[in-house]
């Protein structure tokens, strides 16, 4: 692999990172003295793709101790996994190929693509669109179509493999002679939502501008710009920047166009094929089908490398390598074993579509968690399927059924909205912590009123000489049986009532021992006792003590110098 470059020595492009060209001896006697192939990674063998492409992400155990909220974050990583399986590897030796044949015919020390750089600049001085050059080069270039169903895993494979190839390639001295050239292995653009070929030109600029920091949108993307002279632009900065393969994504938006329009584009990339020797890889859904196939020349240069039809996983040894590398991957607090049953209920409601699979299992795991059950069920998952797969069950029906008919009714399975349906989950989380957080200060209130309702209950009780022990057993019984939302004065009552019965209901020998005990035996009898000594009033001395509390001004209206206890209680 080319070695990264530090920022003094290139700078860094607007975030993206350039690396100095490192030539390397090719094998292959054609990428011989061809500096933009020598600059580029190593043809790999298949099992240096496996291992370069294959992501396991990080997994602890201990992460299932988590709480549910840091849990939530966990299962989000299993976005990164990607398994690898045969049609990756068939992807990856096809944009190996695409590539360097591109190159063959652009060697820029030859003086034959010297003269076509300089043929495309007078073209655009002229306004011109040339779909043919004066100087005759034998082209090389390829490209190729992938076709198939939204979710199925293209793009993200296109973008595993991409990653192999460092994108912007500094070049300096080549072979002891001066050679200063920046390089970009590949460009990916996404086809405009209206399918228009000025859209197109634009979204173009604006990509190089990123990459380079450019300004090629100001100086070419103004209005007054016809789209030929755009085109002409773009086919010239394609050869005068190295570009050694165009990526094309969501080309079914050509069907959107207006009349006429796909067509352009398509012949569009045709000339970039075949006359600047740009291959052209172009993705799409199942729509794109029918405007690639209107294209005779379109349909026969997008087979160059062989069409590539992506259609959904069959449930193969493919399908159990995937689901086994997957399974892993649980936050759950109980960890649920792979079954045969599971494989099945899983391939039944995703399909095989693989991104239908991943989001399938990680919600489940965050339905788990939120409720509270913790581990992985076939309940859980067939709810999940019920509550979050509403809007593509209809495609995934037709696919069930295998009738061509009825799948050519869907032309794209509308991908999962992840973000909507965690929200939602973790609303539910929410939820459920606010009301148990709730129900805990509802519990510590009542508790509360409970033991003020129980130390004043108990207070005014002992004033009536009863039992201490017997007046807070008592109390709290009548509390629980009648509830905590009770006049003072009906659980005195109560109480009462309940104490003389078990006055009468004790032996006469007991009785008469209460009757002769000393006032020292309770609080009140002793606080009494002491009031005589001080030859106070026993209301007089209560107070003192904090027992009672003053009464209010207004109902003071008793002279205060005269006894407010009768004398008979002292």
């Amino acid at each position: 692999m080319p070695e990264l470059a530090t920022s003094e020595q290139d700078g860094v492009f607007q975030g993206e990172k350039m690396v100095n060209a490192i030539y390397s001896d090719q094998i292959v006697q054609d990428y011989e003295s061809n500096p933009l192939i020598e600059a580029l990674p190593p043809i790999f063998t298949e099992d240096d793709v496996i291992e370069q492409i294959s992501v396991f992400p990080p997994f602890n155990d201990k992460e299932r101790l988590l709480d549910p909220s840091h849990r939530f974050h966990c299962v989000q990583r299993l976005f990164q996994y990607f398994q690898p399986f045969e049609i990756h590897l068939d992807l990856e030796q096809r944009i190996s190929r695409a590539i360097r044949q591109g190159y063959l015919s652009r060697n820029p020390f030859e003086s034959k693509q010297v003269m076509i750089t300089h043929e495309s600049y007078q073209a655009i001085k002229q306004g011109k669109f040339l779909k043919t050059y004066q100087t005759e080069v034998k082209r090389t270039a390829s490209g190729f179509t992938i076709i198939g169903l939204s979710g199925i895993g293209k793009s993200t494979a296109i973008e595993r493999v991409l990653s192999f190839y460092p994108q912007l390639i500094k070049h300096r001295e080549y072979k002891g002679k001066p050679f200063v050239f920046t390089q970009i292995s590949w460009m990916k653009l996404d086809c405009p939502f209206d399918g228009s070929l000025k859209g197109l030109c634009m979204s173009f600029f604006s990509e190089l501008d990123r990459l380079l920091g450019s300004n090629y949108l100001n100086k070419f993307g103004a209005q007054k710009n016809t789209t030929d002279l755009m085109l002409q632009r773009m086919a010239h900065l394609s050869s005068l920047h190295g570009i050694g393969l165009l990526i094309i994504d969501e080309i079914q938006h050509l069907s959107l166009s207006k009349s006429g329009g796909s067509d352009k584009m398509l012949n569009f990339f045709v000339t970039l094929v075949n006359t600047i020797g740009i291959p052209v890889l172009m993705v799409g859904t199942n729509k794109a089908v029918s405007v690639l196939q209107s294209e005779f020349r379109q349909a026969r240069r997008g087979s160059g490398q062989g069409d590539m039809i992506w259609s959904q996983m069959p449930q193969n040894e493919s399908w159990d390598l995937f689901l086994e590398g997957m399974w892993e991957y649980q936050w759950t607090t109980a960890y649920t074993p792979l079954t045969s049953e599971f494989s099945d209920l899983l391939y039944e409601e995703s399909q095989g579509i693989l991104d239908i699979a991943v989001k399938l299992f990680m919600l489940s795991q965050i339905r788990a968690i939120a409720t509270g059950e913790e581990k992985i069920t076939k309940m859980i998952m067939k709810q999940v399927v019920k509550d979050s797969l509403r809007l593509v069950k209809p495609m995934l029906e037709a696919l069930k059924s295998g009738i061509p008919s009825e799948i050519a009714k869907y032309e794209d399975i509308r991908p999962i909205d992840m973000d909507e349906e965690i929200e939602k989950y973790k609303s539910s989380l929410g939820l459920q912590e606010k009301i148990r957080i709730q129900k805990k200060l509802q519990m510590q209130q009542r508790q509360k009123k409970e033991q003020s309702l129980l130390e004043e209950v108990t207070l005014h009780l002992l004033e009536m000489d009863f039992e201490p022990k017997d007046i807070e057993s008592t109390v709290k019984e009548v509390i629980k049986r009648l509830g905590e939302d009770l006049e003072k004065a009906l659980v005195i009552k109560e109480v009462v009532k309940i104490l003389l019965t078990k006055e009468e209901k004790k032996p006469k020998g007991k009785t008469k021992k209460q009757k002769t005990k000393s006032p020292d035996e309770n609080l009140l009898g002793m606080l009494m006792h002491e009031a005589r000594k001080e030859k106070k009033s026993v209301h007089e001395w209560f107070l003192e003590n904090n027992v009672v509390k003053q009464p209010l001004d207004e109902f003071w209206e008793v002279d205060k110098r005269a006894p407010l206890v009768s004398n008979a209680v002292s």
